[in-house]
């Protein structure tokens, strides 16, 4: 499955990792660029730095072809 987590603290971490152990193909999406280097670098996973409920960072992120979206964002 293509799936798009949007937020890349502990839930969006945890959750990465659980499906990249599953064997699915994620893109994370997350305001800080920290983050999205953290994640990329210990998972097998695209990142997008970027607003989560931008459409802009959505589509970079390849919205319209993923099955499912994530969001797991403090706000």
């Amino acid at each position: 499955m293509k799936i798009i987590i949007v937020g890349c603290g502990k839930v969006g971490t945890a959750l990465t990792q659980r499906l990249c152990e599953e064997g699915h193909d994620i893109t994370v999406v997350d305001i800080d660029p920290s983050r999205i280097q953290s994640i990329v670098e210990h998972f097998d996973v695209m990142g997008v730095v970027g607003n989560g409920s931008s459409y802009l960072a959505l589509s970079e992120a390849g919205a319209q072809t993923a099955d499912v979206l994530i969001a797991v964002t403090g706000s």
